[in-house]
């Protein structure tokens, strides 16, 4: 090649290769996608073909869950250049989420998003032990965990939990938030109807079953006796009315103690957390499932979350002596004898943790509700029909690690069988955080029909929705009877404009337009709501045998709202067997020293069938008086 041609072919190529670079152009960009729970904002600088900055501006996804890849994901995707970074495990969606609206906002800037997708390097495991010393070691980070590792820090003891996820908060945190407590303050704006006041008369007639039944109806007929002669017309309620009510309930099959226990200190925790921050909304409610207007829930706080927020700026205010050590699941149980010691962990690093406690472990890990084995190997009221199909309101973490443990060590079981279904979950995803008006309000099926008494139990309430066409209802309320926030929010924080768009929830001006927006008989529809609304007025003569119809259940007019609903694993009620003092019991019924739980991973509470809001009094009671049991020993 002559050196002219050599001059001309390189500049040529020089040429080539100058336009074949994407220059982008500098600036901020924003970009919006579909997170779990709606939409998801994202706002992304770049600066001489170099991604910045990266920040997520809003959006509805669930805390504390989505917490961390809020922090992590986009700072990673900034260290490393690329947007394939690591999912952070158990919020999956909202990582997707962020990605997707990093690479629009990239092609936006001229570029390719392509170039901008290299893998980056895998976390590396080493090997080694780690030992470490508490008082108190506990297993989970939930409601349960958080209440007993406060009274034990009460007490002056330091206390360690391992937490197998990157947050604090288990099935607590993704919880509609109720807590079941007497109240007659509260509820004295609340009046009884005939049907109220016809259940206390027929559950007093019952023959008793043991001592303290009948111990508990002579307390209820003695408070019962006097209301009547008080002359009231607020609704009546009594710890011991609880008490009996959810034994009932759970087909008689609890420990009575434990569920006394549960309903007598209900009201005191209920000040308690108050005393810490909590502020209770005035007058309760009657959640689905809960067969009483004794449901509370937090005004300053948006579902369960709200009980972890409390415990969590409680021990930071206080510096209480606790330690969390998070993405580090137990793996078993350390003995000496027949006494436990001490819990062994893995560590997100890979290190083996031998964390040694000198007054107890408390389990606090959950129930097995996302564990499809486990659901369908003790299962008893389902036929077994609990596969990956049936979705769970629970954390993905929540598969029964605490039970199987315990169970290597001789602890007893009580219960297992009995798992409840929540018949007011999302179809797609399982979750209960598309709900917009109260679940106790009117249930339609796809041919405009009712179908069921919407306060009955859960249980009836899962096996009636399973009975309807592809097991799929709504539940409908109106404008007036929205379950919304300043924001346009509903009670989980989700924006009820998302829930519309993704079709979750549906709007019409007119019963005529929402049958025909929901496919059914218009007819059907409205006769459906001209007999609930007359129901709703005279409080007599349910055809379902409804006892009452609550403010928040009316349907005064339009706009109409509905959301769609079908039954999803909720609670395993079995677990653990316990005593009053949260100590686990072995097989022969005698406690295993140095072992208490707390929560879902016990059995005994609830019998065949929860009571809705029963959950979380049993959580944060049961785990205070583990802490609190734990730290004398």
């Amino acid at each position: 090649m002559k050196f002219s041609q050599s001059i001309l072919f390189f500049s040529a190529l020089a040429a080539l290769s100058i336009s074949s670079v994407t220059v982008a152009k500098d600036g901020t960009y924003t970009a919006t996608t579909l997170g779990r729970n709606g939409d998801v904002t994202v706002q992304v600088t770049i600066s001489n073909n170099k991604l910045e900055n990266v920040k997520v501006l809003n959006w509805s996804e669930t805390h504390p869950v989505a917490d961390l890849p809020k922090i992590k994901v986009p700072a990673d995707i900034v260290k490393y250049q690329s947007t394939n970074v690591n999912n952070v495990s158990g919020a999956t969606l909202t990582t997707f989420a962020i990605k997707a609206a990093v690479r629009d906002c990239i092609k936006q800037a001229g570029l390719n998003p392509d170039d901008f997708a290299v893998k980056v390097p895998e976390l590396k495991k080493v090997k080694g032990l780690v030992k470490e010393k508490a008082d108190i070691v506990i297993v989970g980070a939930g409601g349960a965990g958080l209440s007993a590792a406060v009274a034990a820090a009460e007490k002056g003891l330091n206390v360690i939990i391992l937490e197998k996820t990157h947050f604090a908060g288990g099935n607590t945190s993704v919880s509609g938030g109720c807590y079941n407590a007497a109240d007659p303050e509260g509820q004295s704006g609340i009046q009884m109807t005939d049907g109220q006041k016809a259940a206390i008369d027929k559950l007093l007639e019952e023959k008793p079953k043991n001592e303290l039944q009948a111990d508990l109806i002579k307390q209820v007929k003695k408070q019962w006796a006097d209301y009547k002669t008080s002359g009231s017309r607020s609704l009546f309620d009594t710890p011991q009315l609880h008490a009996l009510q959810s034994w009932k309930a759970g087909d008689y099959k609890a420990d009575l103690a434990l569920i006394y226990k549960l309903a007598l200190l209900a009201p005191e925790t209920q000040k308690t957390l108050a005393g810490m921050g909590l502020k209770w909304q005035k007058t309760p409610t009657q959640f689905v499932g809960a067969l009483w207007p004794r449901s509370h829930r937090a005004s300053n706080y948006k579902s369960g979350v709200g009980y972890i927020d409390t415990y969590l700026d409680l021990i930071k205010e206080k510096n209480y002596p606790i330690s969390f050590m998070m993405n580090t699941p137990a793996k078993r149980l350390i003995t000496k004898g027949e006494k436990v010691i001490g819990v062994e962990a893995t560590g997100p690093d890979g290190k083996t943790y031998e964390i040694l406690a000198s007054k107890g472990v408390i389990l606090a890990s959950g129930g097995f509700g996302a564990n499809v084995k486990m659901r369908n190997k003790y299962d008893e009221i389902w036929d077994k029909k609990l596969d990956d199909k049936v979705k769970t309101t629970n954390m993905p973490a929540i598969t029964g690690d605490g039970i199987n443990m315990a169970l290597k060590v001789g602890a007893g079981l009580k219960d297992m069988g009995y798992i409840q279904l929540l018949p007011t979950t999302d179809p797609a995803t399982g979750s209960t955080n598309h709900k917009i008006v109260e679940s106790t309000n009117i249930y339609v099926n796809k041919l405009g029909n009712r179908f069921v008494n919407e306060q009955e139990r859960r249980d009836v309430l899962a096996k009636a929705a399973l009975a309807q066409p592809d097991h799929i209802f709504y539940v409908i309320g109106t404008e007036q009877t929205l379950l919304k926030d300043k924001e346009g929010r509903g009670p989980y924080g989700i924006m009820i404009s998302d829930l519309l768009k993704q079709k979750k929830a549906y709007k019409a001006e007119t019963l005529d337009e929402l049958a025909k927006t929901l496919g059914m008989n218009a007819d059907n529809l409205k006769k459906t709501v001209a007999k609930w609304n007359e129901f709703c007025k005279t409080q007599k003569g349910d055809e379902f045998g409804r006892l009452s119809c609550e403010e928040g259940n009316k349907l005064p007019g339009g706009p109409y709202y509905a959301s769609v609903m079908t039954p999803s694993v909720h609670h395993t009620m079995g677990g653990l067997r316990i005593n009053a003092n949260a100590q686990v019991l072995n097989t022969k019924g005698q406690p295993i020293p140095g072992l208490f739980a707390a929560g879902e991973v016990t059995g005994g509470i609830h019998g065949t069938n929860r009571v809705g809001c029963n959950a979380v009094p049993d959580a944060l009671i049961f785990g205070r008086l583990a802490g609190i049991e734990a730290s004398k020993r």
